[in-house]
């Protein structure tokens, strides 16, 4: 008790409530330079081609779908469950999950296997939307191309395509692939939907979906038209960082294509993350993600974080473990630059790009990507300092559509499964005022207060290590300063839970997905929480508008910084 009362005591005096944007430090002593170090893990894009050859030559498989039209339209990793400990690394992946969609009857067909072969393939029947693949995508292009609506003018180049939101619609039983249509001389939009079942194009009367928008006014950047990752390109690494040869971190790193999620994906995954040889989470990365229009114009949509679109890195001084197309990229000097600096859609890169960068907190090393959904482009990034201090990071870009010109708050929602030295921790919360902190003892869903700066700290329940998770000022709050819920598709900023399941395939990976909106509360049911493996979700939430007539917002369409994220620091490490 004795202990505690010092690190409390400790903790009050410590700045951890003003924001990390406003504490930038002048380094005057010269630090060693960070090293980073790659090793490819898990299965290759080799093992993943092979897989999908052997699924679609499969007796079951070609039984299953006799006399239908269908397609592979994703492809998965499953992780491993033969590992219950979590306190021990993450095993590569043995078996796969390869989802084709049966356009005849309207179904998902799952195939499941193991990369070695050696077990028979398993099929079995679903009626979820798998969502949309690159692959699919461009033979909806081309079924638009070649239709007797657009043919004429697709053919004289006065035209081209774009992936609208939603990316289908299902409309009589039957699920359609949602593709935008632009016309490159005037500017006039139109969402038309595809039907693999009879090859044919739906147009609607309000020129796109009930949940779209389309019309000559358009926001947002120009269109590359370079397209996207589907689901389950490998790229998994395990990264070292050391500084004078002495290691300081030490990772998992998976590339957004091969996220974990239900059927999303969560951006750039980090898993068994230790600092200076002590573990710091488990598993780190965004499982949700979602928008929501004022006044309903478009949406709301639950976005997906798996479709890695591109991006700018040097041509020269780079280096690919995997090669250029494995999915990351270290580069020994310059930096990577998205949408959202650069506000073009074009570049030459797929995957997670790591670099240092210094931009007023000492050197940091980070890991970005971008991601494409519909016409949104989505920017993740993990910065890690020698300190110790995590930034995740998320920023926002749209390519030229009618939605975007309309108000909006995008939603992302962080899920921080920390490990604090072992599985079993403590989490306490810390504001201004008061003296000591006050621990949480159950489960429980907590909305930001900046009035008082309010804080958590997540400790070794055997010892002094901690981290403290600091809001920053631009997440946002679905609460008011008197803490009542205003938002309620945010739903909540700040969930403390007790993990559930096995490392993994944790139970509250994903909320039950009922609807775009965040459903995260009935996840909160009293369990205790003192010295126990506890997870953390973490909601952020940023207003925008693309829309340039606004004078004061021409600067700010697309912002030069990534805007929204939480700071997570250590304590007597």
């Amino acid at each position: 008790m004795k202990k505690f009362l010092i690190l409390a005591s400790l903790l009050f005096f410590l700045p951890v409530f003003a924001s990390e944007e406003a504490k930038k430090t002048n380094k005057t002593k010269r630090q060693a330079p960070l090293e980073i170090k790659v090793t490819p893990w898990g299965p290759t894009q080799s093992d993943v081609e092979l897989a999908k050859r052997r699924v679609l030559q499969d007796l079951n498989v070609q039984r299953e779908l006799k006399g239908a039209k269908y397609r592979l339209v994703a492809f998965e990793l499953i992780d491993d469950e033969s590992v219950k400990d979590k306190s021990l690394p993450s095993i590569p992946p043995s078996r796969y999950r390869a989802i084709l969609y049966d356009y005849t009857n309207n179904q998902a067909v799952i195939a499941e296997g193991d990369f070695d072969g050696k077990e028979s393939i398993t099929v079995k029947r679903s009626a979820f939307d798998p969502g949309v693949g690159d692959e699919e995508l461009r033979a909806a292009y081309d079924l638009v191309a070649k239709s007797p609506e657009f043919a004429a003018l697709y053919d004289k180049q006065q035209i081209g395509f774009y992936e609208p939101m939603p990316p289908t619609t299902h409309l009589n039983g039957e699920r359609l692939v949602n593709v935008g249509v632009i016309n490159l001389q005037t500017g006039e939009q139109e969402i038309v939907s595809v039907s693999f079942k009879y090859d044919k194009v739906i147009r609607y009367e309000a020129k796109a979906p009930p949940t779209a928008k389309a019309s000559p006014e358009a926001c947002g950047i120009q269109n590359s038209g370079q397209g996207a990752t589907g689901r389950g390109v490998p790229g998994q690494y395990q990264l070292t960082i050391t500084q004078d040869g002495a290691p300081l971190w030490e990772m998992l790193v998976i590339r957004p294509s091969s996220s974990s999620g239900s059927s999303e994906g969560s951006g750039i995954e980090i898993r068994d993350v230790k600092y200076k040889g002590k573990s710091v989470l488990k598993r780190g990365h965004a499982p949700i993600l979602n928008v929501k229009y004022i006044n309903n114009t478009c949406g709301p949509f639950r976005d997906w974080q798996y479709s890695e679109g591109y991006f700018q890195i040097p041509t020269s001084g780079v280096q690919y473990p995997n090669g250029p197309s494995g999915g990351i990229a270290i580069l020994s000097s310059g930096v990577a630059t998205t949408a959202i600096e650069t506000r073009n859609d074009q570049g030459n890169f797929q995957g997670v790009a790591i670099y240092r960068q210094d931009v007023g907190y000492g050197e940091e090393v980070v890991l970005v990507t971008e991601m494409n959904a519909g016409w949104y482009r989505y920017v993740m990034e993990w910065r890690f300092a020698p300190d110790g201090t995590i930034r995740p990071r998320y920023g926002f870009a749209s390519i030229a559509n009618s939605c975007v010109c309309n108000p909006r708050i995008h939603h992302v929602y962080w899920r921080f499964d920390f490990d604090i030295v072992q599985p079993n921790n403590k989490v306490f919360q810390i504001e201004r005022g008061r003296k000591f902190m006050k621990q949480i003892l159950t489960e429980a869903a907590i909305f930001r207060n900046y009035q008082t700066n309010r804080s958590f700290l997540i400790q070794n329940a055997n010892g002094d290590e901690a981290y403290i998770l600091t809001p920053e000022s631009n997440d946002g709050s679905v609460a008011d300063r008197n803490g009542n819920l205003i938002d309620t598709f945010g739903a909540g900023d700040i969930w403390l839970l007790k993990f559930q399941g096995t490392p993994n395939n944790p139970g509250e990976l994903d909320d039950p997905n009922t609807s775009p909106a965040a459903n995260l509360n009935p996840w909160v049911s009293g369990e205790s929480i003192d010295n126990q493996d506890i997870v953390i979700w973490y909601g952020a939430h940023r207003y925008r508008t693309d829309d340039t007539s606004i004078r004061n917002q021409r600067d700010e369409v697309i912002s030069g910084v990534n805007i929204i994220g939480p700071t997570l620091k250590p304590v007597r490490w």
